[in-house]
């Protein structure tokens, strides 16, 4: 511990630094190409990686909830504008195998932290530690930020714009991260208003992705709540890029080429598809969150897309329609006969197409499944099988 003291008396007094030799595994390649991390919700692994696959990007690995890949600026930004599935995408910086407080500070000073600061920021450090040797939170973050600000030879602020860096520690390697993307990914900008257990945006994408669903084929939610399933299957059938009306914190960092980013966003709005094709229902008992869901579709510029409406689930028939959807699962909302309701959807999806999330046991059935978090709960997508 008195090392730890003395580092950081020392990263406190930029005239004393030490000169450190540079040892550790750069993320910075010769041919100017860029790491990236991206986290996830746990299950949508796959879909992220697909989505890195068609993007055309290098080194692409899967792991739990990240996926690391490589690529240039422009990849970088077309991440963040089409990445459908990823919570946040991560501008890798460093990674080494770091077992004490020493090479930490020394890894985190010897970033060229100019070439994306300037350092009049608010610097905010995250850390997370999982089977490491180095496992103080407060000890990694307050290290880490004394070893940026004596680099940057500025004093630690607290205002101005905030750059969020995290130290993200699994099996003692040590991944030095700067968030790019500001605002969670599943943030797309149209949900200004919502029920009582929403779904987020990415994986309500997730659950159209997974039905298998064909455009020709009307797809309905006939549990619609604040309408992001049925948006973001018009989201998808239209080639619509999640990320396109919103902004990134990559924007606010020394780093960012404008001219590449308004590029990428140009190109994004000449490859969506044009609307009234698609034959897509949100229905909801509530007329309220019928209300919500209409507004919501019109901010996402899906209203020529969606239909939404008030309709009783146990009280009609679907049939020919793929349904996607997230029905209540006993648990923050309430509702009576839930059982019916899931016998009943068993069936229609048996007979059918589509699936469902739920951590409602809904029994016996021929439906095949995959385990999924909804938020912190663990579900299961129950889906029939092509």
């Amino acid at each position: 511990m008195q090392k730890i003291i003395k580092l950081v008396q020392k990263a406190s007094t930029p005239e004393k630094k030490p000169v450190l030799e540079r040892k550790h595994k750069t993320t910075e390649r010769k041919d100017g190409s860029l790491h990236f991390l991206i986290t996830c919700q746990s299950g949508l692994e796959s879909l992220v990686k697909r989505d890195c696959e068609k993007l055309r990007l290098e080194d692409i690995h899967a792991q739990d909830r990240l996926v690391k890949c490589s690529g240039t600026q422009k990849n970088l930004y077309e991440l963040l504008v089409w990445s459908r599935f990823a919570n946040r995408v991560y501008l890798s910086l460093a990674e080494e195998s770091i077992t004490d407080f020493e090479r930490l500070f020394a890894v985190c000073a010897d970033i060229d932290w100019g070439a994306y600061i300037t350092g009049r920021e608010r610097i905010i450090i995250e850390a997370s530690s999982t089977r490491s040797t180095l496992s103080s939170i407060p000890t990694i973050q307050s290290i880490a930020q004394k070893a940026i600000y004596g680099t940057m030879n500025t004093p630690n602020t607290t205002s101005g714009v905030e750059v969020h860096i995290l130290i993200l520690i699994i099996d003692d390697i040590a991944h030095i991260l700067l968030d790019v993307t500001g605002e969670p990914l599943h943030k797309r900008g149209y949900r200004i208003e919502a029920g009582e257990a929403p779904i987020k945006e990415n994986l309500a994408a997730a659950l159209v992705a997974w039905s298998n669903w064909k455009y020709s084929t009307p797809l309905i939610d006939p549990f619609c709540g604040s309408g992001t399933i049925a948006i973001e299957a018009a989201m998808i059938a239209r080639n619509i890029a999640p990320g396109l009306m919103r902004h990134f914190r990559t924007e606010s960092l020394v780093s960012h080429d404008r001219t590449i980013y308004e590029e990428v966003k140009k190109e994004a709005r000449t490859k969506s598809y044009p609307s009234g094709k698609y034959t897509i229902i949100g229905r909801d008992i509530e007329p309220e969150m019928i209300r919500i869901a209409h507004g919501n579709a019109m901010r996402a510029w899906m209203q020529d897309d969606v239909v939404f409406e008030v309709g009783n689930y146990t009280e009609s028939s679907i049939t020919d329609k793929t349904i996607v959807t997230n029905p209540p699962y006993g648990n923050r909302l309430q509702w009576v006969d839930l059982g019916d309701i899931y016998d009943k959807l068993k069936r229609e999806i048996e007979w059918g197409a589509g699936g469902f999330i739920t951590s409602y046991d809904i029994g016996k059935n021929q439906l095949a499944n995959k385990k999924v978090l909804n938020g912190a709960e663990e579900c299961r997508y129950w889906y029939k099988k092509n």
